[in-house]
């Protein structure tokens, strides 16, 4: 079995608009840091929690409500990670997003987990 290195993923993304859905906004962290550094979080960063900014990434959209929702932003001259955490895939909100991507601009890469 081969498996791709950090760089690896660095080149493959490298300018692409990359849209991450799940359950967890932790495999969106990892891509930025590898995008960013070339390598995963630390033990530290791993037992971090939500917050403001991870890594000069952005805080979008958060609902603490009935569904939870969570929007990540990370922007730089070559990637744009967006990461959507969801509680539920068939929804009217994953339905108006997915409307956004056709009319918008279209992600190189979706990752759903």
């Amino acid at each position: 079995m081969k498996l791709f290195s950090l760089a690896d993923v660095w080149r493959l993304l490298h300018n692409k608009y990359v849209v991450a859905l799940g359950d967890s906004i932790l495999y969106s962290k990892d891509l930025v840091k590898i995008l960013q550094n070339h390598e995963f979080r630390t033990e530290n960063q791993l037992k971090g929690k939500g917050g403001m900014s991870f890594a000069n990434d952005t805080l979008g959209d958060l609902h603490n409500g009935i569904p939870y929702r969570e929007v990540r932003h990370y922007r730089t001259d070559h990637h744009l990670v967006q990461s959507y955490f969801l509680t539920c895939v068939s929804s009217e909100y994953v339905e108006s997003m997915l409307a956004d991507f056709e009319q918008g601009p279209q992600p190189d890469v979706v990752i759903i987990n």
